[in-house]
C-alpha cells in the first residue's frame, strides 16, 4: 500500500471509544480526522461494557444520518466470538444492522479454545453474511487457539468460502513472531481489515492478554515496525486501534484519544519510525 493510500485508509476502530454513546462516536472519528470507522454491533460477551454499541431502530437511523453528514464509510463490524455453542442464526439481526449501515465486512474471533467446529461455525457466520453482502475476517489473536497469520490463513482456505478473509492485527501479528515478509507475500483478497498500534518489541507471554484489551501505545511511541507493516498490506481499510484504559489516554476526552490517534498514525506513516521488532 503506497502512502497516500494508506493515510485514505485509516479508520477508527471502536476499542478506544467504548466508553462513548454510539450516536456521538461518528462525531468524534469525523472531527478528528477519520474518513471511515469500524462498529460495534454485537459484544463477544453478553456482559461486556461498551456504551458504543449500535442498537437497531431510532438509534441506527440517526447514526446512519450522521454517517452520510460526516462523509464517513463503515469498514468492519465487530466482534463475533464463535464458540462450541454459538447459534450462528442469532448473529442475523446485528449483521443485517451492519449491512443497512453500509458496513463492508464483520470480524470473527475465536476466544474459546480446542473447537473442534471453528470451521463449521466460521463458514455458517460467512454463508449468514453472505446474504447481506458482507464479508467475514476472521481475527487471530496470540493467545488464543487462532494464533498466527498462518493459522488464520489456513482456516479461511479450509473454509472456501468467496466472502471469507483475514483480519491482520500488527500486535498480533508481532506477538506471535510474524514477519513483514508475510504480510507482503499474502494473497492481497484475503485481507479484508488491518489494525495498527504500537508496543514494545517483548513482553511476558502472560502478559498479553492484558496489553491486548487494556494497555497499547500509539503508533511511533514503540518498537513495532508500523510503516513497515502497513508499506507490506494490500490496499485495505487500516483501523487505529487502541483500548480506553491504556495510558497513553490517561486524563484524554474521546476526542482528544481521537486525534491523538490519527496524528499518531499520521506522523508514523509519512515519516516511518527508527526501530523494528519484526523480522523480514
Amino acid at each position: 500500500m503506497t502512502e497516500d493510500e494508506a493515510l485514505e485508509a485509516l479508520c477508527l476502530d471502536p476499542l478506544a471509544l467504548l466508553d462513548v454513546p454510539a450516536e456521538d462516536f461518528v462525531g468524534v472519528a469525523a472531527a478528528a480526522g477519520f474518513r471511515s470507522v469500524s462498529l460495534w454491533v454485537q459484544s463477544p460477551q453478553p456482559d461486556y461494557p461498551a456504551r458504543c454499541r449500535v442498537e437497531s431502530g431510532a438509534m441506527a437511523h440517526r447514526i446512519g444520518r450522521s454517517l452520510k453528514e460526516n462523509g464517513l464509510g463503515v469498514r468492519n463490524l465487530e466482534v463475533f466470538d464463535l464458540t462450541p455453542q454459538t447459534d450462528v442464526s442469532l448473529f442475523r439481526p446485528a449483521l443485517e444492522l451492519g449491512a443497512e449501515l453500509g458496513a463492508a465486512g464483520a470480524t470473527a474471533i475465536f476466544l474459546h479454545n480446542d473447537d473442534p467446529r471453528r470451521i463449521d461455525k466460521f463458514v455458517a457466520l460467512c454463508r449468514l453474511a453472505a446474504e447481506y453482502g458482507l464479508r467475514i475476517n476472521a481475527e487471530f489473536i496470540s493467545y488464543r487457539s487462532l494464533s498466527s497469520l498462518d493459522e488464520a490463513v489456513e482456516l479461511v482456505r479450509a473454509a472456501d468460502q468467496p466472502n471469507a478473509g483475514i483480519v491482520l492485527d500488527l500486535l498480533h501479528h508481532v506477538r506471535a513472531g510474524g514477519t513483514i515478509e508475510q504480510v507482503r507475500s499474502l494473497d492481497p483478497p484475503l485481507v479484508g481489515h488491518a489494525q495498527i498500534c504500537d508496543g514494545p518489541a517483548t513482553i511476558r507471554p502472560e502478559d498479553r492478554a492484558f496489553e491486548s484489551g487494556s494497555n497499547r501505545l500509539l503508533p511511533g511511541e514503540g518498537a513495532f515496525p508500523v510503516r513497515a507493516f502497513v508499506g507490506a498490506l494490500p490496499p485495505t481499510s487500516v483501523g487505529v486501534e487502541l483500548p480506553s484504559k491504556s495510558a497513553a489516554f490517561e486524563g484524554l476526552t474521546p476526542l482528544e484519544r481521537a486525534r491523538r490517534m490519527m496524528q499518531a498514525a499520521r506522523r508514523v506513516l509519512t515519516t516511518g519510525e527508527a526501530t523494528a521488532a519484526v523480522g523480514g
